[in-house]
């Protein structure tokens, strides 16, 4: 009695792959563009440029230095473009002249001026080898592409939909999976339709649904950390500004300027007074001390330097100016 051939055994019997691929790459910018390195530069281009919305004095006819330009020529990135990028990769020194109304890189010849004259007009040198922010900021930044990554597959698995066939391995051989595949596939190509479909009572068709929870838990923990690396409040690298009947903002608002004042004195102002010889001042944006001292000035006025003199009227205005 031939036992192999009642029961339909294969000697040799090719094994079956049911591994099915998800496969959804993150496509953004073609395959040269850096996330990390894009995201970390425009946090850092964002930051200089409202450094420069909050510089007061900042001669208009010595703007232009400060901006790109899609023109081609030897000057296409402006001051802030520069000084981002150095931020960025934070290798050697950055030599910056100031030519003809516009920034550029200095060339070898320049550099060794510059280096023989550090206090000349020529241009400038800057190094931020110890800006260490950006390194941490970086690693943030390639989790941030991870949880992209994983809500763009979450995102394309929640389009597709999922037959729960009872018993399909059981009752689908190697020898006739071929058509239960391709009854598998004319459903769900029938669904995606909107047709009917025939299916046993037993079988379930799922339509994945996608979480975006525990994304925007993640996000909020990763912002979390870039708040405290970069001194900037979490509202202001997530672009969600606070809200609310009990919140005007404001907290988020001096946050922002205290913030903002470590890259101002640390990095714009002394860039900008050295190579465009500016004399930049950092302009407060705290309108409700504008108000205040606007209510205050007529008391003030009204009080004889006799009661309250005027060194102490300018103290108080000096204090309530910041």
């Amino acid at each position: 009695m031939n036992i192999k051939g009642i029961f339909n055994f294969q000697q040799n019997r090719t094994a079956t792959d049911y591994s099915v691929s998800l496969a959804f790459p993150l496509v953004y910018g073609g395959k040269d563009a850096e996330f990390t390195s894009v995201f970390v530069f425009q946090f850092f281009h964002k930051i200089l440029t409202d450094c420069f919305s909050l510089a007061g004095d900042f001669p208009e006819e010595k703007q232009k230095a400060l901006w790109d330009s899609v023109v081609s020529t030897s000057a296409r990135q402006g001051l802030i473009t520069l000084l981002a990028n150095g931020m960025l990769n934070r290798t050697g020194s950055l030599y910056l002249v100031y030519d003809g109304g516009f920034v550029r890189v200095a060339n070898k010849s320049e550099e060794r001026e510059i280096d023989d004259n550090p206090a000349g007009k020529k241009g400038v040198k800057i190094s931020f080898s110890n800006f260490k922010k950006a390194t941490i900021l970086l690693v943030l930044a390639s989790l941030v592409e991870s949880l992209l990554v994983n809500a763009n597959t979450g995102l394309k698995i929640s389009q597709s939909v999922l037959l729960r066939i009872a018993g399909l391995r059981d009752s689908v051989s190697n020898q006739n999976a071929e058509d239960a595949i391709k009854q598998a596939k004319a459903i769900e190509k029938g669904l995606k339709e909107g047709k009917g479909a025939l299916l046993d009572a037993s079988d379930v068709v799922d339509l994945p649904k996608f979480d975006s929870e525990p994304m925007e838990v993640a996000l909020d923990v990763l912002f979390g950390l870039m708040s405290m690396v970069s001194g900037l409040p979490k509202a202001y690298i997530s672009g969600i500004l606070t809200s609310g009947l009990n919140n005007t903002g404001e907290g988020d608002a001096e946050a922002v300027e205290r913030g903002l004042r470590y890259y101002f004195n640390s990095i714009f102002k002394p860039v900008c007074d050295s190579l465009l010889g500016t004399h930049l001042i950092f302009k407060t944006s705290r309108w409700r001390k504008f108000a205040e001292i606007a209510n205050l000035l007529p008391v003030l006025e009204a009080v004889g330097e006799d009661l309250f003199p005027k060194e102490y009227k300018d103290k108080l205005i000096k204090e309530i100016m910041g």
